[in-house]
């Protein structure tokens, strides 16, 4: 019994957090109301505050949940990388581009940088910053991966090479969520040239 009332918990929740993804693409941030985002998930307003504190929790968990599917998919990728190292690193982070767009629209994502920033010690920062760094540390165990391959020096720092991969993917979101206007082909076209100029001070063997 308990079992399945923790199924029908986990259930709601998901529910509450798809119709708050829809509502927000569609409508805005700003102008969702808790209210409105109960009636889509066909539940009251209080159910929602049973699961969530604000909009802004809300916000947090759609992230949470970009961040833990996008890490179980690139696993994936780490187990079976594609021969040529810079491609593999490649993939992996075009494939966290286009997972980030599936939960949150530029505008969300505009909205949840720019708490963490602004509130950087608080529970909505921390948690960003946290799945951050596991996005980053995962980009490094796929270093490590081509380094056990001979793709990669293995003098090389796995972690560090990992955390400026990393970033290079994310100083080039933050611009591109920033620029309504710019197209994801873009984005990818910069990464990918900016993965290779990576690539080039690693001492990488071609596949």
């Amino acid at each position: 019994m308990a079992g399945l009332r923790e199924r029908q918990k986990a259930g709601r929740r998901r529910d509450i957090l798809a119709a708050a993804a829809k509502l927000f693409r569609r409508d805005g941030f700003a102008d969702t109301s808790i209210e409105a985002i109960a009636a889509e998930a066909e539940v009251a307003a209080g159910t929602v505050y049973n699961y969530f504190d604000s909009k802004g929790d809300l916000l947090i968990s759609l992230v949470a949940l970009d961040g833990e599917e996008v890490r179980a998919a690139g696993k994936s990728i780490i187990a079976n990388p594609p021969k040529d190292p810079t491609q593999a690193v490649s993939k992996l982070l075009t494939f966290y581009i286009d997972h980030s767009l599936i939960h949150l629209s530029k505008e969300l994502w505009r909205n949840a940088m720019a708490n963490a920033l602004s509130q950087p010690t608080s529970e909505f920062g921390l948690a960003y910053a946290a799945l951050d760094r596991k996005l980053a540390d995962q980009v490094g165990e796929l270093v490590a991966c081509l380094q056990e391959r001979g793709q990669i020096d293995a003098d090389a720092d796995a972690k560090a090479a990992g955390d400026v991969l990393f970033e290079v993917v994310n100083s080039l979101f933050q611009v591109f969520v920033a620029r309504e206007e710019m197209p994801v082909a873009l984005l990818k076209k910069n990464l990918a040239r900016q993965v290779r100029l990576v690539f080039a001070g690693l001492g990488h063997s071609e596949g």
